[in-house]
């Protein structure tokens, strides 16, 4: 009888943390309430640094062709 109860809440904990994590947005807010976002860039804490403003991005000319990035790939 004690074994089916621990199954049974470690199931229903593991149901939940699916839930909780995999449904869709809409519905997972409906569901467990909508959780309090964390301090992050743009929240004006300014306590770690990296949301200061740093150089302009450079301008991309829509004319001009897309510049080639290499990636490279470390294969062992």
């Amino acid at each position: 009888m004690l074994e089916n109860l621990i199954v049974a809440l470690i199931v229903a904990v593991a149901a939940w943390y699916a839930a909780s994590k995999y449904l869709p947005a809409t519905l997972r807010a409906k569901l467990f309430g909508k959780k309090k976002a964390s301090a992050g860039c743009g929240s004006g804490c300014s306590s770690c640094g990296t949301c200061e403003d740093g150089p302009a991005a450079p301008r991309i000319d829509a004319g001009a062709p897309p510049s080639r990035r290499v990636i490279q790939l470390h294969l062992k």
